[in-house]
């Protein structure tokens, strides 16, 4: 099973933005100067060459502040357009606020500038919140969750060093600079209740019928779940999901290799909490989402949860047909 499980590690896809000399493995190194290790050579200011929606999450590490102000909210927006939804950006800032606090309080060996450099303390407060002028912007918390709200991201929160309040373990995993920084993350917007219209095929028809829901969950998830034909053509899926050794965050609906649609497993059921009393999340295991069917022809949904330590575990699948049947058949029977 080990092999299996790196294979579903290997599908998240991870952007580690502005890295400098800093790569990591299992990452998207990308910086805007090429150096040993950089995979993405770009300046964000041209847009980076990633497709739309193709990245779970991504990581910046005292990259922002090298861009002037007018060029932030633009940067972060081209970070919330490569995301996918439900995607997560974390930012490692320096914290000015941190640093105008030890100017005040008169303790020099705060400042990380060598004394032969600068030995007044103002000196080295303004080198150090500079960086010798690759620095253009300096930031607070407050300014940064300001600055991700204007780019269109939601539930900005500061996270303690190596900590996250996401559903991604390994995000935290690029943290450094703890003395002097700030953590942030936020999240790009999940579609109302978990709705995205998007193709199950590219051709263009109506109607839906639920050929065969089969439930399959793998030896590390627990969970049922229903689909259902909605208003329209739209296709309900709702269920539970509950993982045997780390916790299901979220459920992914796939298609042809590509993911449909996304939700939070976050609703109350304590039918479920009622059945696994020991399972703490089991009293918030609930999901629902919701498909709108664009297509003609018959497509396979694979259902899968996605675990806290950033695993898939599939659940199952539903088949559905898409296409005017219905029609057809009427214009037989007459």
């Amino acid at each position: 099973m080990a092999g299996a499980a790196e294979a579903r590690e290997s599908e998240v896809v991870r952007l580690n933005w502005g890295c400098g000399s800093h790569v990591a493995t299992g990452w998207i190194n990308s910086d805007v100067k090429q150096a040993p290790g950089i995979d993405l050579v770009a300046d964000i200011r041209d847009g980076l060459p990633l497709e739309t929606a193709s990245v779970d999450y991504a990581v910046s590490v005292h990259a922002l502040p090298e861009l002037s102000y007018p060029a932030l909210v633009p940067a972060l927006a081209e970070l919330r357009r490569v995301l996918k939804p439900g995607g997560v950006l974390r930012l490692v800032l320096p914290d000015f606020d941190r640093a105008l606090a030890a100017y005040r309080e008169g303790d020099a060996a705060y400042f990380k500038v060598d004394p032969g450099q600068a030995s007044g303390l103002s000196s080295r407060f303004i080198l150090h919140v500079l960086w010798f002028g690759y620095s253009k912007s300096l930031f607070t918390a407050e300014f940064a969750a300001e600055l991700l709200a204007e780019a269109g991201f939601e539930q900005p929160r500061v996270c303690a060093h190596g900590r996250t309040e996401s559903a991604f373990g390994r995000i935290v995993e690029l943290d450094n600079r703890e003395e002097e920084s700030f953590r942030i993350e936020a999240r790009v917007p999940q579609p109302a209740h978990g709705r995205l219209f998007l193709p199950y095929n590219r051709l263009v028809g109506s109607e839906l019928e639920i050929v065969d829901v089969a439930q399959d969950p793998g030896e590390r998830i627990k969970g049922h779940f229903r689909a259902q034909k909605g208003e329209g053509d739209q296709l309900e899926i709702f269920g539970w999901a509950i993982g045997n050794d780390s916790p299901a965050t979220e459920v992914e609906v796939k298609t042809e290799g590509s993911v449909a649609g996304r939700t939070s497993v976050a609703l109350d059921r304590p039918d479920v909490a009622e059945r696994f009393p020991d399972v703490a999340e089991a009293a918030t295991s609930g999901f629902r989402l919701e498909l709108a069917a664009r297509g003609r022809g018959e497509s396979q949904l694979e259902v899968w949860a996605v675990l806290k330590d950033e695993s898939r575990e599939p659940l199952g699948r539903i088949v559905v047909q898409t296409g005017r049947r219905g029609l057809l058949q009427a214009l037989r029977r007459s």
